[in-house]
């Protein structure tokens, strides 16, 4: 059949294959020009009006309903002899297909299952007679077959990969915080793909709009061009945005050139939106798994559920039976700021940064972080997630770190430990990660949070002291000093920055007061467990 006008198969691709379409052989004769396009048929003769120059298009279910004799090596060796410009095919293609192919020097096109083969026929056929689609016609095609691997769940990494092999430029995808998640294309594999990624983190070259997550979801403006600070390459950029906030970026990359027409425009505004929707699915996800993992953990660590479930359940959710972990319990010094939220999203952040792996979930109005390694590892990422606390919300919040934990029914114990920690990390305002293996006495006396006997001996041993005056504080001080200095009272006034007078007289009103005999070894010892603990209750 003859044809007012002829497209190359590399147009083709833009223009009327599917997305995800692959030329898994003979990709450099992809310049040839394809005259017109035939599907199989499921009758003999297969392709009946099949001439030199044009494409065939066929799927290996539809081959097998025509003979089951008849094989793709075969039919490629047929076509090829016949002269066909390109051979497309549904379905899985072998090696020794990809090597008949090459043997007739025909390309050979892998064609996704989201578009019916009649389809892609009627879409080819319209390209050659002239009829080519507009760009947003083009561009809103493409969105439906990408919404489809989207419901296949591909993933954004297949939605890069798809747009990549249509638009023949490399395709990047960004978070709100421009890490990247997907990329593709084959300048993605060139030597200078390092300092082209290190520029796509950089937003100042960016109109103000696209800076602002808010007002760029409002405004949701078209793709604009970039230049990249790498001489000779360009980005065309649009944001992504969902649930009335900037999600990230969508940029096309390229050479000066190879300029973007009206078609990558349109393609690079529609791939946004549809990697949109897939961010904003996979986030759901994220967000399901959360709360399952998180009613897991609270159950386990409330002896709600045994051993033998938890670790069912945890396993399916990303825990590791064969790892070491530790565990990290983090809240903030001023109420809800930092909020649990925003430490749990810190804490994936960095523990995704230093190659961690980690089990994160608010826990009232803190949140446990079980991370893989030994306690190294986890102050490694305290003190990232709190210097990223200090940047971003110029705000403290303390740490407290339990001893490694092999398996599931140590991390109670690792847990209860880091709470401990943490607890007087709080009451201390550290600035720095505290571990339970370093609170000395209050290892001890930690554990006993909560139990009526130890504030019976605070008060018992204490007598009048214990009650809440300014002279009995003034009193206690005295002591903590007197404690600090190994009872030498001239180091002891000095520390207080007293007279010497002054701390012998301070020291026999509290001996009148409580009846204290601090000579006695017995009540010294229990003096300095009671001040130890006033400081934790």
């Amino acid at each position: 059949m003859s044809t007012q006008s002829s497209y190359t198969l590399r147009q083709l691709l833009r223009l009327a294959l599917p997305v995800g379409t692959q030329i898994v052989s003979g990709e450099e004769a992809a310049e040839r020009p394809i005259t017109w396009v035939h599907a199989l048929h499921t009758r003999p003769p297969a392709f009946p009006d099949l001439r030199a120059g044009e494409m065939a298009l066929l799927s290996l279910d539809a081959l097998r309903l025509l003979s089951d004799k008849l094989t793709l090596v075969g039919l490629i060796r047929e076509l090829g002899a016949l002269g066909v410009g390109a051979i497309g095919v549904q379905g899985e293609i072998g090696q020794p297909a990809r090597q008949a192919a090459e043997a007739v020097d025909v390309p050979l096109l892998r064609l996704p299952e989201i578009v019916p083969l009649r389809v892609v026929e009627r879409r080819v056929a319209q390209v050659l007679m002239g009829r080519a689609p507009s760009a947003e016609e083009r561009a809103l095609q493409v969105r439906e077959e990408l919404l489809q691997l989207s419901t296949e769940n591909r993933g954004l990494p297949a939605l890069a990969a798809g747009l990549a092999r249509l638009i023949g430029k490399a395709v990047v995808v960004q978070d709100k915080r421009q890490r990247i998640l997907a990329r593709a294309g084959a300048l993605t594999r060139s030597a200078e793909w390092p300092e082209i990624e290190n520029a796509l983190y950089d937003l100042r070259p960016l109109p103000p709009v696209f800076r602002n997550r808010v007002e760029v979801a409002q405004l949701n403006p078209d793709p604009v061009q970039v230049a990249l600070p790498l001489a000779g390459f360009q980005r065309l950029v649009a944001p992504i945005v969902a649930g009335k906030m900037g999600r990230g970026m969508l940029s096309l990359v390229f050479g000066e050139d190879e300029p973007p027409d009206a078609l990558d425009v349109a393609l690079t505004h529609h791939g946004a939106a549809v990697c949109a929707l897939e961010m904003a699915k996979e986030k759901a996800i994220r967000e399901a798994q959360k709360r399952v993992q998180g009613n897991v953990l609270e159950q386990f660590l409330g002896n709600m559920i045994s051993e033998k479930e938890a670790l069912l359940r945890l396993t399916r959710l990303g825990y590791q039976p064969d790892q070491m972990y530790s565990t990290l319990y983090i809240g903030g010094l001023r109420e809800n700021v930092p909020t649990p939220r925003q430490i749990e999203a810190l804490c994936n952040e960095q523990s995704g940064a230093l190659g961690i792996g980690a089990l994160v979930q608010p826990y009232g109005t803190e949140v446990i972080v079980f991370c893989e390694g030994n306690e190294e590892a986890a102050r490694d990422l305290a003190l990232a997630v709190q210097g990223r606390v200090r940047e971003r919300y110029n705000a403290e919040v303390v740490v407290g770190i339990g001893q490694c934990a092999g398996d599931l029914r140590a991390w109670r114990e690792s847990f209860q430990q880091a709470v401990a920690a943490y607890r007087t990390a709080y009451q201390w305002k550290l600035s720095a990660p505290l571990a339970f293996r370093e609170m000395g006495v209050y290892r001890l006396l930690s554990l006993l949070i909560g139990s009526p006997e130890l504030t019976k001996f605070y008060y018992e041993t204490l007598g009048e002291l214990a009650t809440e005056t300014p002279q009995n504080a003034e009193f206690l001080a005295t002591l903590d000093a007197f404690f600090e200095e190994h009872g030498n009272l001239t180091r002891t006034a000095k520390r207080l920055h007293i007279h010497r007078n002054t701390l012998l007289y301070r020291m026999d009103r509290i001996r009148e007061i409580s009846g204290l005999d601090l000579d006695n070894p017995e009540t010294r010892l229990a003096v300095h467990l009671a001040l130890r603990i006033r400081r934790i209750l």
